[in-house]
């Protein structure tokens, strides 16, 4: 089947590569090395997203913000101006469900169809297939798409209505943002008493306090002394922040969410928004004097 995938990026990269295995891609982004590397593998590169959509009715998009997806779709060169009657736009960018309802809106006049599936799990559970990937759009637009998305991965969820994949993403990561915070305030306040890192990792994720931070980002990344889990300060800011909005958009107040954000800032008032999200612990180990890596 051909199909086309827009953002080569940390997480497009390796859902692309998926897709690969068993289809013909067309792939498009702004960094040229990145096309090299698919299309030393077989795929074939477009110079424009308009290009892109000539050659294909299934188009995968994974950019880093709503805003980028509405100038690749509806700016000069984009999607728009050759996708064809029933075609398919699958956005797995972390992006905003107002945003998305309202380029929806646009694509339904033209009869394209435009879904939300953003993605979680990172780089490791894209690369292994088991990403879990949620839709937001009609019943039939899924099961329609489903089989092309099986492709990527065995964890695929219908979300809702359109936007509801956005939604859900939005809160997993404010989500998983609120206890990586609270995992590295406890293994800090457990290191400062005597305790080895490794250990009280070891122990909390068989217990009742294990989370994403115990299971993938402390021992993976932190523990091991890579320090780099390929996901920034500034996109982390971005998805909580998409969530924030959608708050206080239902007037719901976020305590815990917005103490989150306000540590985080920490580390990028230091580290910059370009930094990897693995700095956060250099953050608490200057805040509490203690030191989480071996």
């Amino acid at each position: 089947m051909k199909v086309g995938f827009i953002g080569l990026g940390n997480m497009g990269k390796p859902l692309a590569d998926r897709l690969l295995i068993n289809n013909e891609l067309f792939v498009y982004d702004l960094d040229q090395k990145k096309l090299e590397y698919f299309t030393n593998k077989g795929a074939i590169s477009c110079s424009t997203p308009s290009e892109l959509a000539s050659t294909t009715s299934i188009i995968f998009l994974c950019l880093p913000t709503s805003a980028i997806v509405d100038k690749v779709i509806n700016g000069e060169n984009g999607l728009i101006k050759s996708a064809t009657k029933g075609s398919y736009i699958i956005d797995m960018t972390t992006g905003e469900p107002e945003t998305t309802r309202k380029i929806a809106k646009i694509l339904k006049e033209k009869e394209i169809n435009f879904i939300d599936a953003p993605v979680s799990g990172g780089p490791k559970g894209a690369h292994q297939g088991n990403i879990a990937i949620m839709v937001g759009g009609t019943e039939s637009q899924f099961a329609k798409i489903k089989p092309i998305m099986d492709d990527i991965s065995s964890n695929i969820f219908y979300a809702g209505k359109i936007g509801s994949g956005h939604s859900i993403k939005a809160g997993n990561n404010l989500l998983n943002l609120i206890c990586r915070m609270a995992t590295f305030e406890v293994i800090s306040l457990l290191v400062k008493d005597g305790v080895d890192s490794n250990r009280a990792v070891e122990i909390i994720q068989k217990s009742s306090g294990r989370n994403y931070a115990t299971e993938i980002t402390l021992p993976d990344n932190i523990l091991s002394g890579k320090m780099f889990q390929g996901f920034s300060t500034g996109l982390m800011k971005k998805d909580a922040s998409v969530a924030t909005k959608i708050a206080n958009a239902n007037k719901i107040d976020i305590p815990l969410g917005k103490l989150s954000q306000e540590l985080l800032n920490r580390t990028i008032d230091e580290f910059g928004e370009d930094a990897d999200m693995s700095n956060v612990a250099l953050t608490y180990e200057k805040l509490t004097g203690t030191k989480i890596r071996p």
